[in-house]
């Protein structure tokens, strides 16, 4: 798509037009050729992503740009702009996908009481839902799945903007929830829906997911973890394989958890977690050195 394009209705003005095949945020590595938004300087190096074709910035910032990002629109509030754009598209097929009637497999048990969106959730073979569970748009079960009552899969993500008064304008979901083979979802868990089309939310198979937690937008769950009850997983985080998350533990927003990790009970987690490796405390630390810090604390 064109910026020349995309920005039309959109208050600022065009330096240098240019083409993107998405939208994301100047720190996102797997996608190419997207547009993004900078507002303050300090953030100016995130632009040296090559992956970034086109920016919304301000007029102050123009003349930093570097010279792989060909389009450039200057506006006074980068960021409304982005999810302005975002926001428009999300109405078009091109942007999020062509609609689908609901599709269900083979030999599945789903409760009468159970409310599922009759378009784009596709359901696998052998799937048990329970009462009560509300499952909405742009979510594919794999087989073998069970949800269990209360569970709501597809959750409204808490995202928003600010228009030019400062209002908060709530920000369009635009993105798939993959629930892979074997999962089982418990009571009361909630899942969110990522903000741009091909920001997916993930749960990887055979992954059992205790009652009361909170999976949010745009997170991946590795295969074979266990995440105890009342456990969060924030935003764009990423859960490796065979990992255990404890009771009441908070992995924070774009934190990763390497493979064969333990995140203990009631643990925050606010940096990368190394694979195998056991943390505890708040703010989580090694295990080990939390044990010893404990012990001389006791001590004093």
């Amino acid at each position: 798509m064109k910026l020349s394009e995309a920005v039309r209705g959109v208050s600022g003005t065009l330096a240098a037009d240019g083409e993107f095949s998405c939208i994301a945020f100047a720190t996102e590595q797997e996608q190419s050729q997207f547009l993004t938004f900078l507002e303050k300087e300090k953030f100016l190096p995130a632009l040296d992503n090559s992956k970034i074709s086109c920016v919304l910035t301000t007029s102050a910032l123009a003349e930093k740009i570097p010279p792989h990002i060909k389009g450039v629109f200057l506006c006074d509030r980068p960021k409304a702009a982005l999810f302005e754009i975002h926001n428009r598209l999300a109405r078009h097929p091109d942007y999020v996908g062509a609609s689908a009637a609901t599709v269900v497999g083979e030999g599945c048990s789903i409760s009468p009481l159970a409310a599922i969106d009759c378009e784009n959730v596709v359901i696998g073979d052998r799937v048990t839902i329970e009462p009560f569970v509300v499952i909405k748009g742009r979510v594919i079960i794999g087989n073998d799945v069970t949800i269990r009552s209360g569970a709501v899969i597809g959750c409204k993500g808490f995202s928003f903007s600010k228009d030019t008064q400062g209002q908060n304008v709530s920000v369009e979901d635009t993105a798939r929830i993959i629930i892979e083979d074997h999962v089982e979802i418990f009571e009361q868990v909630a899942i969110s829906t990522g903000i741009f089309p091909w920001e997916e939310t993930r749960i990887g198979e055979n992954t059992k997911v205790d009652a009361q937690c909170f999976i949010a937008h745009g997170s991946h769950i590795g295969r074979n973890c266990l995440l105890a009850n009342g456990s969060r997983c924030c935003g764009n985080s990423r859960v490796g394989d065979h990992v255990w998350v404890g009771v009441g533990a908070i992995v924070s927003n774009r934190v990763r958890v390497g493979d064969g990790a333990r995140v203990s009970l009631g643990s925050v987690v606010t940096k990368e977690v190394p694979a195998g490796q056991t943390v505890s405390g708040n703010f989580a630390i090694d295990h080990q050195k939390f044990l010893s810090n404990l012990k001389k604390s006791l001590e004093e």
